[in-house]
């Protein structure tokens, strides 16, 4: 005997329901628990995905510091992507969540008064303000099926702009493993895999703008009468081609029935618009992970005032989690009180590895194949190339400096110590300048330090009596 859960779903005259021809389940049934799949699906993911630009930014700010180039990008791309995503989904999921709960709280006033609005009882308002209200409000009923059609479409919605971005970041992806493949096959990797990954886009976007072109012309030329043979072979291969880059098997149930059902204009808008922030939101969290506010409300103490002054970043056991991407060169604590001043000068392959080609003719192409001790040497003055150090106003040599790897920082460089026996205590000034002759912008721009200490020789001499 089969049990009542198991029957076929029955309308309220109890005949059976036809079921779905050549379907393994029927919709009804599921249908009468979508409501509880989408909340169990959407709380989960919430927890999830706000968990995850916190991994990304960490895995992020650990590698990119070590790329260059193509590596550099895919990097970037991954990471912003994968946080823009993140952020906007949870935000969906979260909303989701609540139209939700205001749905399952419609239902429970439902079964506590089935008769919903008793707006005969309704003594505060007057006959005019009642009769508005009616009119927009609708009974308990409706107010239920339009929360409930709400969150069923940003539920579905927000499943297709997951798998249209996850699409995204494969297509990109691809195109730069091609482009690197091109670099590397005919030299100078980095320019060409840039060319070959931009020329593949183009493409991609013309072909998709030779379909449109080909419907056009193709439904005015049925229109005329004329054949139109050609173009439909022509636009039934660049539709196979597009199958096959873009899943429309897995994106076009959702997309379609959601653009054909909504303000197809509207709904074409909302989908580049969430898209395109996901990326812009994953810029800003670049960008507020490297200043220290987005709200620029220090009048007095500005920018500039600091970078003149002291930064955090510059001195060692000052530095936080939030300091991680300021990769600027660092001296143990703004009070020193040993004979020598530890000075740590990182190197970044981004910046170093274009200057090294241009100022460094002792490597090969900007590449360092010595070994052993002539490759010591070769970083050392080819960092020395790049970098001018002085102590209030005092040039200091670096070529006692020696390569040095800092896996407490997730970073290279070089290390020196630079003594300080002879100075006077009080303050001191470090600066160092990056590319002395580079210009006021670009990548490769020039850029200075200024690191102020207090050298303070008491406390290392009473240290020593002690």
């Amino acid at each position: 005997m089969q049990h009542e859960t198991d029957a076929a779903p029955r309308p309220v005259d109890g005949t059976p329901m036809p079921a779905t021809p050549g379907g393994r389940i029927s919709f009804e049934r599921l249908r009468e628990r979508s409501d509880e799949l989408e909340l169990l699906i959407s709380g989960l993911l919430v927890f999830g995905l706000f968990t995850v630009p916190g991994r990304l930014f960490d895995a992020w700010v650990s590698n990119t510091v070590h790329a260059d180039g193509m590596a550099q990008y895919a990097i970037w791309f991954g990471f912003a992507v994968g946080v823009g995503v993140s952020y906007a989904l949870a935000a969906a999921f979260m909303t989701h969540i609540a139209i939700r709960g205001y749905w399952v709280g419609l239902i429970g006033l439902k079964a506590t008064f089935p008769d919903g609005v008793r707006w005969d009882r309704l003594s505060s308002m007057g006959p005019v303000s009642r009769g508005y209200q009616r009119a927009r409000v609708g009974d308990i009923g409706q107010a239920i099926d339009r929360a409930d059609r709400m969150a069923s479409i940003l539920f579905a919605m927000s499943i297709l702009m997951a798998l249209t971005i996850a699409g995204v970041g494969v297509f990109a992806i691809v195109l730069m493993v091609l482009g690197s493949l091109v670099g590397a096959l005919f030299g100078m990797a980095d320019r060409v895999a840039l060319i070959t990954g931009g020329v593949l886009y183009a493409l991609f976007i013309a072909g998709a703008v030779a379909m449109a072109v080909c419907e056009k012309l193709i439904a005015r030329r049925d229109a005329a009468g004329r054949s139109s043979e050609g173009l439909r072979r022509l636009l039934l291969r660049l539709l196979r081609v597009y199958g096959v880059l873009v899943p429309q098997r897995l994106i076009g149930p959702m997309q379609f029935t959601l653009q054909s059902n909504l303000n197809g204009r509207l709904f074409l808008a909302v989908y580049a618009l969430v898209i395109g922030g996901a990326m812009v939101i994953g810029g800003l969290q670049v960008i507020n992970s490297m200043k220290f506010t987005l709200l620029q409300g220090y009048e007095v103490v500005t920018d500039d005032a600091v970078d003149h002054g002291m930064l955090g970043a510059h001195y060692e056991n000052m530095r936080a989690e939030h300091d991680a991407l300021l990769r600027y060169p660092m001296i143990p604590s703004d009070r020193i009180a040993e004979t020598h001043l530890r000075l740590f000068i990182p190197h970044q392959p981004q910046r170093d590895n274009a200057l090294a080609r241009r100022l460094c003719p002792m490597l090969t192409d900007g590449r360092n194949t010595a070994e052993g001790a002539a490759a010591t040497r070769n970083a050392i003055d080819c960092m020395a190339a790049m970098w001018t150090v002085s102590i209030d106003g005092t040039a200091i040599p670096l070529d006692d400096f020696v390569p040095i790897e800092r896996r407490d920082l997730g970073m290279r460089g070089l290390v020196g110590y630079i003594p300080l026996g002879d100075r006077q205590p009080g303050r001191h000034t470090l600066e160092l300048v990056w590319n002395a002759d580079g210009g006021d912008t670009g990548k490769q721009r020039r850029r200075e330090y200024r690191i102020p200490f207090w050298f303070i020789p008491q406390i290392a001499e009473r240290v020593q009596r002690d």
